[in-house]
């Protein structure tokens, strides 16, 4: 049996002389109004994410991003701020430092504050840079914590399209006949590496022409005063689907989502070659390992909100996140790898 329980209310409005008149509307009005304020507060109070350890943070977080702007890890770090800065409620500022193979933003991220206000957004180059240059870029493990993987993507092999090769066995016999240059983001860089690879694996040779970044070397291909490069898919993507650059093949083991035409270095005949590239977020290795772990979290729910993923997958990165000790490790083992082959390329540091 349902009860039920009237509330009656008597609202007295007293008329003394010189006394403005008070409407009952209005008061009830006001009550109202002030009672739905409380309620939305309450409501956005919830929804905010809870603070990290120590109330972190309470001022907008430094992204140092190794890359130019427009370039893969830009591109990358862009995508996921804005959504990331919602997870931890504050404001990402991107702050482009390109140069020596990431080593100029690693450099400004390894001397900051282990607070969790510098942070540093990097790809693979990191890993050819402490290959090549073990005493310019001592072992991340001393200097950094890292916090969470953002995904890997693809290279790309793209040609100018007046080049007479449409396909890598054409580049291929082409190479064999007359000179050919290449460009890369600079020596020991992860675009130089996976050429140089790519090159013996194929059994040609080709001139190497190094530029300052990866995104400098694209402009010179593109303008026809170098004829090929490899480069991650995100940086190349745009280029090719306005016929600015040829694509030829994929250096990653499988197709790619962004380019599900395009078939890869195995596919094309130079079996068992694969590159690709990942990308990631380190902090100083001072970093407390609650807030490590508390920036890893919210990095992982951002990239796996819907409309970044598909941001991301548009642009040619294959989402993939996963635990600071996992990155960490994914790390140690790269540098061992690439150092091994570094060497067996002869590739050394200008």
């Amino acid at each position: 049996m349902r009860s039920t329980v009237r509330l009656t209310m008597r609202l007295t409005i007293s008329k003394p002389k010189n006394r403005p008149r008070v409407c009952a509307f209005a008061a009830m009005s006001a009550l109202a109004s002030a009672l739905l304020l409380s309620t939305a507060s309450e409501a956005l109070a919830q929804s905010r994410t809870p603070a990290g350890p120590g109330g972190f943070p309470v001022k907008p977080v430094r992204l140092v991003v190794s890359g130019v702007p427009g370039g893969t890890t830009d591109i990358v770090a862009r995508l996921i701020a804005p959504r990331w800065g919602e997870e931890i409620g504050q404001t990402i500022v991107i702050d482009n430092r390109a140069g020596a193979a990431g080593l100029i933003a690693r450099d400004i991220v390894a001397r900051a504050p282990g607070d969790g206000y510098t942070l540093l957004m990097i790809n693979q180059s990191i890993v050819f840079a402490a290959a090549t240059q073990p005493k310019a870029a001592s072992d991340i493990a001393r200097d950094f914590a890292a916090i969470g993987q953002i995904g890997v993507s693809p290279n790309l092999l793209v040609a100018n399209p007046s080049l007479a090769a449409k396909s890598i066995t054409e580049l291929i016999a082409l190479s064999k006949t007359r000179q050919l240059s290449y460009a890369s983001g600079g020596v020991g860089s992860s675009t130089h590496v996976a050429m140089e690879m790519f090159l013996r694996a194929a059994g040609t040779q080709a001139l190497h022409v190094p530029y300052k970044s990866a995104g400098a070397g694209i402009v010179e291909v593109v303008a026809g005063h170098v004829q090929f490069m490899i480069t991650t898919l995100p940086a190349a993507l745009g280029y090719v689907r306005n016929g600015k650059l040829r694509a030829l093949a994929l250096t990653d083991a499988h197709r790619s989502p962004a380019l599900p035409e395009m078939p890869t270095v195995a596919e094309a005949g130079i079996r068992g070659y694969s590159f690709d590239t990942w990308y990631g977020v380190f902090g100083p290795v001072a970093l407390p390992p609650l807030l490590v772990n508390w920036l890893n979290a919210a990095i992982n729910r951002t990239v796996a909100d819907t409309r970044v993923r598909e941001k991301l997958v548009e642009t040619g990165l294959d989402p993939g996140t996963g635990t600071p000790a996992a990155f960490q490790r994914l790390f140690r083992e790269d540098v061992a790898r690439w150092t091994r082959a570094i060497k067996e390329a002869g590739i050394k540091p200008e």
